[in-house]
């Protein structure tokens, strides 16, 4: 058995520098207290004038991404990225209406919070100049029908409008044409004629049964579609289609620096929310919007941290009291943290300069890590005090002893940290950056502080007032007593729980932990702007979020939205270049043009014709009837059907009751048509549109002040989850590559987050592996295993590089890595084997805690993706301790009481520090505290049970096999000497 001796130990030249520096600090303690204390108080100065912090989760994401800078380039462009939603729900659309005019008048008087409110559209100067938006053929069209109608309008002959008159022209233009034509081309004259038939029938039924329901008998002079119908009108609200959902969309004002962001924005309109809601009970108001969901997030994540922070320095605390036996020591431990995170604080102030959403959680990390260093420390002090040491040697020799594995467990857990630095992800490299420089400054306040606190706290303590803690006498006599069935026992537990990693399906062997993207997820169960948002998706097929591609000219636009509306992925789509004509004005001026001329001369007032005769109206519809029976078309065949229910209606009439309804019918008719000119005079104004002819409130969201024109495309399905998001950001780039919007961004975010993850953990496993190899070995050896094979694995990788290979640097580290163990392998066996076995706790207890996962049905979520580094380094944690006191032993391997009180204590302070994050409402910290606690258990069970059975059971092996090779050399060393001594007697007797 290869272990370290206490005295080789003691002569390592780590432990002697730690060793000189406790003897230094211990010499000085007032000096170095006062040191400390100084600058932690200037730490902590500078974090509360200097420390800011960054609440958009924009600022998570590099800014030299790609994506990023399409993002970037938008925003840049059309100014702040994401509304407020204010969501009226009501039985009444007018109802609805008034809510939205009373907000929006409202939220205008406050410029300083709100820009850009959005919730009705007034068209304007556009409706004047509307003729200018059908095409050159449509405006011909519309002026050969026109002349149609000359006689009337231009030789003032509107008697024409007769109802009579109007059959006697249809019947005789139709007699006309069946004679003048043959087979299909006689059908193709007929319809139209068939069809004003139709709508002149259809108006005169409907009028009679219901005279409030009167409908135009005049064909459209100019083809409008029902977009153009819309633009037309005098006011459009926001409402959904049925009209019980309208919508107030309006910028919020952000804060420049704190956690404010859009706070104040959001807080003043809640309190507009309420106040008309007050006045308005029928009517059910609600807040939503990308900016709320953030907002809301953020307030609850900070409310749940600042409550976890407490739980857990007082839970840390308890723990502490009761593991130690005592209150003296807990809290000077406790003061060492607290000199740790004030550096801490001031080192990330001086480096980084600020904090993010999600490197504001260090504090509670730092909490649950921080201790475990002071705890080992204070384990070992504690014991050697109670074996006799005086308080300078035992200081002394814990620094020595110990000291090299809080250096090591540091130096390695720091590096899983830093690992994180390399990712992509910005958010995650800072939490890692900070991360790791807070543990290697809680190390350090480990030997520079809570030595000297303990020099003066025990100062005139005597060893029987020393406490002490807990030692696990029952685990370790189990574990020294059965070894291997405690072993076996544990590994079949793990084997158990691995089995319920992957399950069988139709596609094959698959993961059964699942990774959730829906970011929804996260918050606060029943929070009112996840709710509203999902409702507006049901009930009006809308979404808060969009993708977004910007043209640079209205042709452009128009082009791209043809594309993306063909997508089916894509429910529709949103821009303002549709509003511009698609033809030029030097094209349509002349005709448009054309039709002001024309009807420049028409009445003031609907004027006077002939009142109708009831019999001849009804002699003349017979007739007509008649004729359309002998046409087989089947729109002459309905409209004979129509007119013969018409005419046995009106034939029940009273003659006093059908001249009433001719005449106004009649009137009716006479207005609709001179209805008709005078709206298309009204549009035919031919000055060109101008860019402020357009709505002042689409154009300032939909035109850049560089003139590029915003489409923005809303998904068909829920695109939070990853599947239809997936298929609409593929199908959006397929029409436009450099797309941007929410959906996209939040995109790039879930797959660089779970990258970045696991970009780290696979760095860190690789540092820390390079670390353990580096305390391990000689130094002479750890030279020889480390220096050959990087010099090699770059030489490899830079050849490969030049000629076109690619390779990954996961695959370079992984070659660099084999090449190291082999040849550490055949320089010290022994010292591969002790940092393969340090490498269970995280490894096995990792794979322990994914089966528990599996099992509970609990996913994984961009949130508590930290565990994976974070288990990484407590696991190596705590193998590092373990695997050192193995080390340090001769003769079969027994736990120090002190390395299980050490590893019991600093787990369950990282399981309290964690877990009191399960006091959260937001679901994501939660669910962060519940993966982590179950982990943190995993590697503690593996740590303490596993890998000490493991090491006795090797421990006992060997000491057998030593017993019997000493036996065996006995027995051969007495069979040569009995041999040696015959040959001697018989040389004697020969000689003489």
């Amino acid at each position: 058995m290869d272990n370290l001796s206490p005295e080789n130990q003691e002569r390592s030249f780590l432990g002697e520098a730690l060793a000189a520096t406790t003897q230094f600090v211990v010499t000085h303690a007032r000096l170095s207290l006062a040191l400390a204390l100084v600058v932690s108080v200037g730490c902590i100065l500078l974090t509360v004038f200097r420390l800011e912090f960054k609440t958009d989760r924009a600022d998570l994401i590099d800014p030299t991404a790609a994506f990023h800078q399409k993002w970037m380039n938008y925003t840049e462009s059309f100014g702040s990225s994401s509304d407020l939603v204010c969501v009226v729900e009501a039985e009444n659309p007018e109802s609805i209406k008034f809510v939205l005019r009373t907000l929006g008048q409202r939220i205008e008087q406050h410029p300083e919070l709100f820009e850009n409110p959005l919730y009705q559209i007034n068209p304007g100067d556009l409706p004047s100049k509307g003729l200018q938006y059908l095409t050159p053929r449509q405006l011909q069209a519309g002026l050969n029908r026109l002349d149609e109608y000359g006689p009337i309008y231009r030789n003032g002959r509107w008697d024409l409008t007769q109802v009579d008159l109007l059959y006697d022209r249809l019947r005789y233009q139709i007699q006309s044409r069946s004679a003048s034509y043959r087979g299909t081309e006689r059908d193709q004259s007929l319809e139209p004629l068939f069809t004003h038939a139709a709508i002149l029938t259809s108006s005169m039924a409907r009028y009679l049964s219901d005279q409030n329901d009167f409908q135009s008998p005049w064909p459209s002079i100019v083809a409008v579609n029902e977009r153009m119908r819309e633009r037309s009108r005098e006011i459009i609200y926001l409402l959904n289609e049925s009209g019980t959902m309208g919508f107030l969309k309006v910028f919020p004002v952000h804060q420049e620096a704190g956690f404010d962001g859009a706070t104040q924005a959001i807080e003043q309109m809640r309190t507009i929310i309420g106040e008309v809601a007050a006045e308005n009970p029928e009517a059910k108001i609600s807040l939503t919007g990308i900016p709320v969901l953030e907002n809301d997030e953020m307030r609850k994540s900070q409310s749940d941290m600042i409550n976890a922070s407490i739980i857990s320095c007082f839970g840390v605390g308890l723990l502490l009291f009761f593991g130690f036996r005592g209150i003296r020591h807990p809290l000077l431990t406790l003061l060492m943290l607290a000199a740790g995170m004030a550096w801490a604080f001031g080192y990330t102030t001086l480096t980084i300069g600020h904090l993010n959403i999600l490197s504001v959680s260090f504090a509670v990390i730092l909490i649950g890590l921080g201790i475990d260093f002071g705890i080992h420390y204070l384990a070992r002090y504690i014991e050697l005090r109670h074996k006799g040491e005086d308080l300078e040697p035992a200081l002394l020799k814990t620094s020595r002893t110990v000291g090299t594995g809080i250096v090591a467990a540091a130096v390695t857990t720091a590096l899983a940290f830093y690992c994180a630095g390399l990712t992509p992800f910005l958010g995650i490299a800072e939490l890692g950056f900070i991360g790791g420089g807070g543990i290697i400054l809680c190390a350090i306040a480990t030997f520079l502080v809570l030595p000297a606190l303990l020099s003066q706290a025990d100062k005139n303590v005597e060893v029987k007032q020393m406490p002490t803690p807990f030692q696990g006498k029952w685990l370790q006599k189990m574990i020294t007593r059965f070894p291997r069935m405690v072993a076996l026992s544990s590994l079949a537990l793990v084997a158990f729980c691995a089995s319920q990693l992957v399950q069988k399906s139709d596609q094959g062997w698959e993961s059964r932990v699942v990774y959730d993207y829906n970011l929804l997820n996260l918050q606060a169960a029943g929070l009112e702007s996840v709710e509203v948002q999902k409702r507006i998706f049901n009930d009006a097929q809308n979404s808060l979020l969009f993708a977004v591609s910007v043209a640079n000219s209205p042709e452009e636009a128009r082009e791209l939205r043809k594309k993306f509306e063909a997508l089916p992925s894509v429910h529709h789509v949103e821009e303002l270049a549709s509003r511009v004509p698609a033809h030029s004005s030097q094209e349509t001026n002349l005709l448009v043009q054309s039709y002001r001329a024309q009807l420049s001369r028409l009445p003031n007032n609907v004027p006077p014709v002939n009142r109708l005769n009831p019999s001849t109206i009804g002699r003349k519809l017979e007739q007509f009837y008649v004729l359309l029976s002998n046409y087989q078309s089947p729109t002459a065949q309905q409209t004979a059907r129509m007119l013969d229910q018409f005419l046995n209606r009106f034939e029940s009439l009273t003659l006093a009751q059908q001249s009433r309804f001719l005449d106004e019918f009649q009137y009716r008719t006479t207005a609709s048509l001179l209805g008709q000119f005078r709206a298309i005079r009204g549009a035919s104004d031919s000055s060109p549109v101008r860019f402020s002819d357009l709505p002042r409130s689409l154009t300032s969201r939909f035109v850049s002040p560089e003139g590029k024109w915003l489409i923005q495309i809303y998904p068909r399905d829920h695109i939070w989850e990853i599947e239809p998001l997936e298929e609409f950001v593929k199908e959006v780039r397929s029409v436009d590559p450099d797309v941007t919007g929410t959906p996209l961004q939040n995109y790039e975010a879930a797959q660089q987050i779970k990258v970045s993850y696991k970009t780290a953990s696979i760095y860190a496993l690789a540092v820390i592996c390079v670390v353990l190899l580096i305390d391990y070995l000689s130094r002479r050896h750890a030279t020889m295993a480390l220096v050959p094979p990087a010099i090699l694995a770059v030489c490899t990788w830079f050849i490969l590089y030049n000629r076109g290979t690619p390779v990954s640097v996961e695959a370079a580290i992984g070659m660099f890595l084999i090449m190291c163990f082999c040849v550490a392998f055949v320089l010290e066996r022994s010292s591969v084997l002790h940092m393969l076995l340090t490498m269970i706790p995280p490894v096995v207890g990792g794979l322990v805690m994914f089966g528990i996962l599996a099992m509970t049905s609990i996913d994984l979520n961009p949130a508590n993706l930290i565990v994976l580094p974070l288990i990484l380094g407590i696991g190596v944690d705590d193998g590092v301790h373990v695997v050192h006191d193995f080390r340090m032993k001769q003769g079969p391997y027994k736990t120090s009481p002190s390395t299980i009180n050490a590893i019991v204590m600093t787990s369950l302070t990282s399981m309290i520090g964690f877990g009191s994050m399960m006091v959260a409402t937001h679901r994501g910290l939660y669910s962060v505290g519940l993966v982590l606690v179950i982990g943190v258990g995993c590697c503690l069970f593996i740590s303490l049970v596993t890998l000490p059975a493991l090491l006795t059971w090797i421990s006992n092996r060997e000491e057998a096999a030593d017993s019997v090779s000493m036996e065996d050399s006995d027995e051969h060393s007495s069979s040569r000497k009995k041999k040696r001594q015959n040959r001697e007697r018989m040389e004697a007797e020969a000689a003489a």
